[in-house]
């Protein structure tokens, strides 16, 4: 089974996650939401056993390196601002990362 961490629940981020959910059966893909207001989150994700809603501040460094750990894939929702510490924590675990979104030099 491969872990698929998103980081950040958001409005834009809602069509991810219903896709993510329609798709995990299929694929043996487990979902963890992290956000630091996870009740949306956890609106979508209901009784559905293929997700996992977690509380996370995206600030708190040990916290965010924790959950990034133990994923497989991490998909950053999070402002563009705070791509580079996902990214930082991506590259030293050597984790796989996507951002919907991109940073100006």
């Amino acid at each position: 089974m491969q872990n698929i961490l998103i980081i950040g629940a958001g409005r834009s981020a809602v069509y991810l996650i219903e896709y993510l959910l329609a798709e995990a059966p299929s694929n043996q893909w487990h979902v963890t939401i992290a956000d630091s207001s996870p009740d949306a989150a956890q609106k979508i994700v209901g009784d559905n056993t293929s997700a996992t809603v977690v509380t996370l501040d995206a600030t708190d460094s040990e916290a965010r390196k924790g959950l990034i750990a133990k994923a497989d894939l991490v998909i950053s929702m999070l402002p563009a601002f705070m791509h580079g510490l996902v990214a930082n924590d991506c590259i030293a675990l050597r984790k796989h990362l996507v951002t919907p979104s991109y940073i100006s030099e």
